[in-house]
């Protein structure tokens, strides 16, 4: 499942409820009727399996985690006060939108390396046609002057 900000305040909203003192989340059956009661139970599963996989571990091991019974760990509690999903979320967006940035500034720049590159060639065959006249009214004058040198002799 992809992180996204409905996603990521649904995670914190059942963290705070899992932390909370008189907690009556235990399993997907107690989410769908205590916190979620319009979702459905493929996004509830989703969820639970989103923090079962998270490391580190926001669930006790002992007994397995599973949909039917699922206790906090002992974590959960910092996690949630670090910013839980929330923080993560905000910080993947943040990178998302620098990389888009990045991309777009790569593209700009390959646009003006393209019309630089443009420039050059249509510039390097000027830059040859002006030195091959050059080169030809070099040959016509040395010519020019070794008749006129032969001449006088």
């Amino acid at each position: 499942m992809k992180l996204t900000k409905e996603t990521a305040s649904d995670l914190d909203l059942l963290i705070k409820e899992l932390i909370a003192d008189n907690s009556k989340v235990a399993s997907i059956e107690d989410m769908k009727s205590v916190l979620f009661p319009d979702k459905p139970e493929a996004y509830l599963m989703a969820l639970f399996h989103y923090l079962r996989a998270h490391s580190p571990s926001l669930f006790f091991p002992e007994p397995e985690p599973s949909p039917e019974l699922f206790w906090a760990s002992d974590y959960l509690p910092a996690f949630y006060y670090e910013g839980a999903f929330t923080a993560i979320f905000e910080s993947q967006e943040k990178e998302r939108l620098e990389t888009e940035a990045k991309k777009k500034l790569e593209l700009e720049k390959l646009k003006f390396d393209v019309k630089n590159t443009k420039r050059i060639y249509k510039t390097y065959w000027w830059t040859f046609v002006f030195a091959l006249i050059g080169f030809v009214y070099v040959l016509i004058r040395l010519g020019t002057w070794l008749l006129e040198e032969r001449t006088i002799e």
